[in-house]
């Protein structure tokens, strides 16, 4: 959400889901699904006066592909970019390319000038063909002006916009409350607080973040699927939803949630998907594990005071059929190279199941090799339904192939236990509109406005998000 409004990506995604034109204005996978092909748009200019086009594409992806760059593993399917000639680019592919489109509509998609490229100074004086300029930074607080050169300006809406970084929940809610904030990123659990309040309205769109326990199935125990099985049986997925989010996150048993292309319907009605702490212990008694002979396991969580709440709730969900468990607060930068090396046991935290695409998901979670499966956790064929669902980029044919991976990991016992999907809740001052939040992808800032006009202060539209939440989508 930061680099968006300085940088625009070559393709966009709507409030739907939908791709739509961005710096690319047409795209096409080709029969093999071998080569991508862009047609890109006439007439942009980056901020320091560079023209947009081909090569400058081929720059910023090429530097992106380097080993050292924290998008190389997202377009490490891309062998080679040639532009074609200055307003066509076709990336050459080591793999099929399916998930492009939503590569591209991420970081991976946002374009460089050519000029900045490979300046040492990039990540403070950040050069893009995006509609506004970054003019302070500090830690914790970003401040962006509109660029009156950018290619689309009758869309820009606030001349000025500030982030602001706010750990704590009860602080951006009074911050929002006192009107320091005109938008906030909030918890489900403080919705009810907004929708009192007079002068404040919820904004509250579909988004791909699930809670989650990710097994690490190298550990003795864990490698036994009615273990994972058992682990699953025993949260009890309703009462965390009631009792720590107020009714604000989605009970679930599979990753993606009812509304979003990949979901299966009638999985989460499943006899092995309901809560049955009974048929847990049952389990782990046919694994070996009984009063006499209990498994131990550690949780780690996350730093942060939700997933600390979150991580105690399993652990009483675990302990009520007979596991021992103990918590492991850990700091949140460290959890994901945790995950990678395979230091954990159990870890409760929260995926973006969707982003960059949803295959991305299967790919790093529930195929050997995966980047978050160092327990080696495999079902047989799945590498194949993966390279069919990224045949094509249109979603009827992603999506049979896709769900048949999904179905057969489940019935496998995942490694990665979902629990429930929180409600993407953004309170917002009334009077402020055009925030857009797609599904995956980046926050759009264009169009916000002060529809009342009677504020300049309101017009700055400041923001604030959590900092767990900014530092998954970093």
């Amino acid at each position: 959400m930061y680099l968006h409004p300085v940088y625009d990506a070559l393709i966009n995604i709507d409030e739907s889901g939908n791709f739509v034109p961005g710096l690319a204005t047409q795209w096409e996978l080709s029969a093999d699904g071998r080569t991508f092909d862009m047609t890109l748009r006439q007439g942009v200019t980056f901020q320091d006066g560079a023209e947009f086009d081909a090569s400058a594409v081929k720059k910023t992806i090429d530097r992106a592909k380097l080993p050292e760059s924290t998008l190389s593993r997202n377009l490490g399917l891309v062998h080679t970019v040639e532009a074609v000639d200055p307003l066509h680019v076709r990336l050459h592919l080591t793999e099929l390319g399916g998930q492009l489109p939503s590569l591209l509509a991420t970081e991976s998609g946002m374009i460089i000038s050519p000029n900045a490229v490979d300046s040492p100074d990039l990540g403070r004086n950040p050069v893009g063909a995006g509609p506004y300029k970054v003019v302070s930074y500090s830690t914790g607080q970003v401040t962006y002006e509109t660029w009156e050169g950018y290619w689309d300006s009758e869309s820009v809406e606030a001349p000025r916009i500030k982030m602001i970084t706010m750990a704590d929940d009860s602080a951006r809610m009074r911050a929002l409350q006192s009107g320091q904030l005109d938008a906030a990123y909030l918890r489900p659990s403080q919705r009810a607080r907004i929708e009192s309040a007079t002068d404040l309205y919820v904004q509250s769109d579909l988004r791909t973040l699930v809670q989650s326990i990710v097994v690490n199935t190298g550990v003795v125990g864990l490698d036994d699927p009615r273990v994972r099985r058992a682990l699953s049986l025993a949260i009890d997925r309703q009462g965390i939803d009631t009792y720590l989010q107020n009714g604000g996150c989605t009970p679930t048993v599979q990753p993606f949630i009812d509304g979003l292309w990949p979901h299966i319907d009638g999985l989460d009605d499943q006899k092995d998907a309901a809560f049955d702490p009974d048929r847990a212990r049952a389990l782990l008694e046919e694994a070996g594990y009984n009063r006499d002979r209990p498994l131990s396991l550690t949780v780690a969580s996350p730093n942060i005071s939700q997933y600390q709440l979150l991580a105690e709730l399993v652990l009483a969900n675990l302990r009520a059929i007979g596991i021992q468990a103990d918590l492991n607060v850990m700091e949140t930068t460290q959890t994901t190279p945790a995950m990678r090396e395979g230091k954990f046991d159990l870890m409760v935290t929260v995926i973006d199941v969707g982003r960059p695409d949803p295959t991305s998901y299967a790919a790093d979670y529930l195929l050997q090799g995966g980047a978050m499966n160092p327990g080696g956790f495999h079902v047989p064929g799945a590498d194949v339904l993966l390279e069919q669902s990224r045949r094509s980029v249109d979603v009827q044919d992603r999506e049979v192939p896709f769900r048949h991976l999904l179905k057969d990991a489940f019935d496998a016992a995942p490694p990665v236990i979902s629990i429930c999907a929180p409600d993407n809740v953004i309170g917002v001052r009334k009077g402020v509109q055009g925030l857009v939040v797609p599904p995956v992808g980046a926050y759009e800032f264009r169009g916000v406005e002060d529809s009342t006009g009677t504020d300049c202060g309101c017009r700055r539209m400041p923001i604030s998000k959590p900092v767990s939440e900014c530092h998954a989508q970093m």
